[in-house]
């Protein structure tokens, strides 16, 4: 009788216990989950492309997000300059809670339209102080935050030199058709002399001058590096053929991958900074952190190798870099 009454008070005690755990977690849900609807209005000029903007939305739902429920998504995909605008004003006329903008273009728009409306902004973009968007990337202020994709081009660099020690001429096509194009160039110029490389620099504004750029290539190119161009980047066919045949590297410091048919990029992923972007905005809306103290934080940058390309043109990649590597392409 004495041992029923034992186990009937050591079972009344794990039934407690196991509601009073029950409960802190639900309470914990609720303090970290969102508990209203959030309106969002999303801005990305180039759907095509996968350099975060995607990733916003792919991880909004695993921090609660969730589009149906209790949130509602305000779409912007276009490219025309115009239509950004209206869809942004609009976007401030509905007073939604937050607006996500992806180049720097529009969230240049973002950041004029809703001044002294207290919408926040969180952005992906290529230089968020050189743009000029935030003064400072640990304070930012003002009601923009979000992440930038500058800084992998010096070290995209240095691990050439691990593929191919010998290469000193690098040729660049570029298309000036980003705000990043321009930026990232001079991040290359600038990496170059610090490694006493030589750059020759290929503007092309069409796709038959990058075809003929790549048929013109001089005899003494090394390399091929691939900045932050929607024209080239997207049009990597003549660019890699030429690259296979002479048996030299192209490679990237972002915006397209080792997937892509590159031999290697260093730069960063779509999931990843999305992701970040994704926990800032939920850090505004849940969390009611101001975007004025949130630093803007700085894309995580990844190696990736196409061993595939790499056999194609007869380059051999050093054991330890592919040690480093953390996505190799089969």
């Amino acid at each position: 009788m004495a041992y029923d009454m034992e186990m009937s008070k050591k079972n009344i005690v794990f039934f407690l216990t196991g509601i009073t755990i029950a409960v802190i977690l639900y309470l914990l849900y609720l303090t970290l989950s969102p508990s209203q609807t959030y309106t969002i209005g999303y801005v990305n000029p180039n759907p095509t492309e996968f350099e975060g903007a995607q990733g916003f939305l792919t991880n909004l739902p695993a921090l609660g997000y969730v589009e149906g429920q209790n949130t509602t998504i305000i779409r912007c995909e276009a490219k025309d300059k115009k239509e950004i605008e209206n869809a942004i004003r609009d976007m401030v006329n509905r007073k939604v809670d937050l607006i996500f903008t992806m180049t720097t273009p529009a969230t240049k728009m973002a950041k004029e339209f809703t001044r002294g409306t207290g919408i926040p902004v969180v952005f992906i973009l290529y230089d968020a102080v050189g743009s000029g968007i935030v003064e400072d990337l640990l304070k930012p202020g003002g009601n923009l935050t979000g992440v930038q994709l500058r800084g992998s081009t010096a070290k995209s660099l240095e691990k050439l030199r691990e593929i191919a020690p010998g290469a000193k001429h690098i040729l660049t096509p570029i298309c000036f058709d980003t705000g990043a194009a321009k930026r990232s160039l001079a991040d290359l110029q600038k990496a170059t002399v610090q490694l006493g490389m030589q750059l020759t620099v290929s503007e092309v504004k069409t796709l038959d001058e990058l075809h003929t750029t790549m048929d013109s290539m001089g005899q003494d190119i090394d390399a091929i590096f691939i900045l932050h161009t929607w024209l080239v980047g997207t049009n990597l066919e003549p660019v890699i053929g030429e690259a296979v045949k002479r048996k030299i590297p192209v490679f990237s410091a972002g915006h397209v991958h080792f997937d892509n048919g590159l031999l290697y990029s260093y730069g960063p992923r779509n999931e990843e900074t999305g992701l970040q972007a994704a926990r800032l905005a939920d850090n505004i809306l849940v969390h009611r952190v101001a975007p004025a103290e949130l630093p803007v934080e700085t894309s995580d940058f990844f190696l990736g190798i196409n061993l595939k390309t790499a056999e194609a043109a007869g380059i051999e990649i050093p054991y330890n870099l592919l040690q480093q590597a953390d996505f190799i392409y089969r």
